[in-house]
């Protein structure tokens, strides 16, 4: 089962996930194409019938089973090794498709078996091409680059068409997993190239699929233009096609990518137009998402009665289906759409029942997405101090998601690493096994082995020589790729500023050291940056962090830091000095902040920033009572306030007036109790 993304919360995109059947059939292996081949590597009759069978799988697949079972049983020790591999090849994915795990291991090991010195290019590659299907289908992406390596390096050799485009489609679907658009466009591109040279009738089929996954690459890269282009010509040509079965997935996915561009009246139509042909095909899934879709563009339209309806009605098709991912996906809409009708109370409980099935399953990107929504709702409500406790942990959840993402990206880059070598060793050791074997054989030979024991030595040394070489090189590699992880650890990815990790170790350095000076922590927070996402995007709130980044580090010294802390907050550390030279850094920090707008595609976009500044030590407590997390916690309390009290300011703690151990509960987790009780000294800079 298909587990939906969420466009506005509520909208779903199943169209960018999973293609329909008929295209993830012809995935893996095409319509024959017609190949000139001299060397009679094919049986042209049993090809013909390996045609017949892929067509057959669209509308029969039990029937196109039983074909091949007689197709195999046909084949003789003469027939064409390229025919054979091919056949064994759909008896593969028959297997892999039905999570058949047994069957699918020994028709590997068949398929390998074939794998001789002089087994013909394209059969060799059509067998590493399947490998590579099955690390993908089994998510063993690690070894699946491995192959991909070797299949790069000898796919321009490839001469028949139908392999050419099934490699490179494979290809480019790996690259798009890992989020690699740009090699995995060059892919499809390639594969384009072999489908120029065929005319049959699966060819508009074929191409379908390629202009899906490109338009899904689009998609992913948020290139709402060129994602609408592609799928808006695809959809004319399916219509001139007659290939109505093709239309629900184009459906989905333009209709997502109209309402990314806030066309909510086309993506209306087009949903609209889905739900009908989802309901003729019978296919009750699609129906449903196409429901939840047209309630989400009802919302935002203000139809919200008319929203609820349509929930209401697709919520009943989904228990019935039992289909629990859009039971909460509509639940939690309902629950929305009841908040903006003004029932507050059931909506947020609605709400926060949704958000407890996902915690309880530790889906946290969902709990993410779930929780800006829902500060949404506390914001309908006007209950602006549930909406900011709700936004606080959001921003805490984003920064885990962040984190466990950049953790999981640096242990896939060292697995890698790490199986390459190991092969290579393996390699090594098969080598070195390969000639143990000819010496014991050559034993015998007795007038001779004086000789082939100086040739052995030679090619010994040569190796021995070239392991050396290789060694010294792979260890050079290791010490770049350390080195740039090392930097990368301390770097934010987007920004290029300090991260988290580099404020750890400045104060773990500082702590252990004897000596310390006095520093300040100035942390500043971009102000209605969720409002910037939702108003342009996130590609436009990307370039407003890197903006503000770059104004930021212009203000900075040289011996001080600039950290990207999370999301949209940034922390200073200063050299401590005068309260007036502070006062002044913070001024021209809202000034040069909100003085000149933000250009993004053509729309200005202003913003200004609020802080909260304090210096380490505070108020000559020492740092083992008090240490400078501790003394952070407080600046951010400061921060919170210069939000409260209008934001594009920033707020600073000057001292105590009471003895720290008065003030250490309040200090704790209430600025504000401190200042009622004028237990501190703190002004304000405004902007």
């Amino acid at each position: 089962m298909r587990k939906p993304t969420t466009y506005l919360l509520i909208c779903s995109l199943c169209g960018l996930l999973v293609l329909s059947s008929e295209i993830k059939a012809d995935e893996h292996a095409d319509g024959q194409i017609v190949v000139v081949d001299s060397l009679l590597q094919t049986d042209p009759a049993l090809e013909q019938q390996l045609d017949d069978i892929l067509a057959l799988q669209l509308t029969d697949p039990q029937a196109a089973s039983q074909q091949l079972a007689a197709v195999l049983a046909a084949m003789q020790q003469q027939t064409p090794v390229e025919t054979k591999v091919r056949a064994i090849t759909y008896q593969l994915f028959n297997a892999l498709y039905a999570n058949d795990t047994q069957a699918t291991e020994q028709i590997l090991t068949k398929l390998q078996q074939f794998k001789t010195a002089n087994l013909p290019l394209n059969a060799r590659i059509e067998i590493q091409a399947a490998e590579l299907e099955v690390d993908v289908i089994q998510n063993r992406l690690n070894q699946a680059y491995l192959k991909a390596e070797e299949i790069q390096a000898v796919i321009s050799d490839i001469s028949n068409p139908r392999i050419r485009y099934w490699v490179n489609a494979l290809l480019g679907r790996l690259f798009r997993i890992d989020s690699q658009y740009d090699k995995a466009l060059k892919h499809y591109d390639l594969a384009l190239d072999a489908l120029s040279t065929t005319s049959d009738s699966r060819q508009f089929i074929r191409r379908a699929y390629l202009s899906q996954q490109m338009a899904q690459v689009y998609a992913e890269q948020k290139n709402w233009p060129a994602a609408k282009d592609l799928l808006e010509k695809l959809y004319e040509e399916t219509k001139r096609n007659n290939a109505e079965s093709l239309l629900p997935d184009i459906y989905i996915t333009l209709g997502f990518v109209l309402a990314a561009q806030q066309d909510f009246t086309a993506a209306a139509d087009i949903y609209q137009r889905g739900l009908i042909l989802s309901r003729k095909n019978k296919q009750q899934n699609l129906a449903i998402t196409f429901m939840n879709n047209l309630g989400s563009i009802y919302i935002e339209h203000g139809e919200i009665a008319k929203a609820n309806e349509i929930f209401q009605q697709a919520l009943q098709e989904a228990e019935a289906l039992s289909d629990e991912e859009n039971i909460q996906l509509l639940k939690f809409n309902i629950g929305y759409a009841q908040v903006l009708a003004g029932e507050h109370e059931a909506g947020i409980a609605q709400m926060l029942d949704t958000l407890t099935f996902y915690q309880k399953r530790n889906y946290k990107p969902e709990m993410e997405d779930i929780l800006g929504w829902l500060a949404k709702a506390y914001k309908a409500m006007g209950d602006f101090k549930m909406q900011a406790a709700t936004l606080e942990q959001q921003m805490q959840l984003r920064e885990e998601i962040m984190a466990a993402e950049r953790e999981k990206n640096t242990q896939t880059l060292q697995a890698r690493y790490d199986l390459k070598s190991q092969n290579q060793q393996i390699t090594i050791l098969q080598q070195q096994n390969s000639l143990q074997e000819e010496l014991l054989k050559n034993r015998k030979l007795q007038q001779t082995i004086t000789l082939l024991f100086v040739v052995i030595m030679l090619i010994a040394s040569a190796l021995l020589i070239n392991l050396y070489r290789k060694v010294r090189k792979t260890n050079k590699k290791l010490k770049e790729v350390n080195k740039q992880l090392e930097f990368q650890s301390l770097r934010d990815p987007l920004t290029g500023l300090l991260n988290r990790r580099a404020m750890q170790e400045k104060m773990a350095a500082r702590h252990a050291s004897e000596e310390k000076s006095a520093c300040g922590l100035l942390i500043l927070d971009i102000d209605f940056f969720k409002q910037i996402n939702d108003n342009y995007g996130h590609a436009a709130g990307d370039k407003v962090l890197i903006e503000i980044s770059h104004r930021l580090n212009m203000l900075v010294k040289n011996d001080e830091m600039l950290i990207r802390w999370g999301g949209e907050e940034f922390l200073m550390v200063l050299d401590s000095s005068s309260c007036a030279a502070i006062d002044a850094l913070c001024q021209r920090i809202l000034t040069t902040i909100s003085a000149t707008s933000i250009m993004y595609e053509g729309k200005s976009i202003d913003v200004t920033i609020s802080g909260g500044f304090i210096n380490l030590p505070f108020a000559g407590v020492a740092e083992q009572q008090l240490n400078w997390e501790r003394v952070l916690q407080i600046a951010d309390m400061a921060l919170y306030l210069s939000k409260v009290n209008g934001r594009n300011q920033i707020t600073a703690i000057d001292g105590l007036t009471v003895p720290f151990a008065q003030a250490e509960p309040h200090l704790q987790s209430d600025l504000n109790g401190a200042i009622r009780e004028k237990q501190i000294q703190y002004h304000v800079v405004n902007g």
